[in-house]
């Protein structure tokens, strides 16, 4: 019993690092930049928030359509 207690208090004091971790997003690398350009055309990417970059990967990664991708983009990007 004392074990899982240890446990649990191991995980909760390494949540806020691993959310910390979570937030701060890379920023969009060059595959990923060409993939947008690609789907919307020349847009500006500079100056993303986080979630935006968090939004705009996720919709390269879905398995959709390139319609519903380049819909995904364009809400993310239209939202600051």
């Amino acid at each position: 019993m004392k074990s899982i207690a240890l446990i649990a208090a191991l995980a909760c004091a390494a949540l806020p690092s691993l959310a910390a971790a979570q937030q701060q997003q890379q920023p969009l690398n060059a595959l990923e930049i060409q993939r947008v350009h690609f789907l919307v055309g020349n847009v500006d990417l500079s100056n993303l928030t986080d979630r935006q970059i968090v939004q705009i990967k996720d919709a390269l990664v879905q398995n959709v359509d390139r319609t519903a991708k380049e819909t995904l983009i364009r809400m993310a990007l239209k939202k600051k």
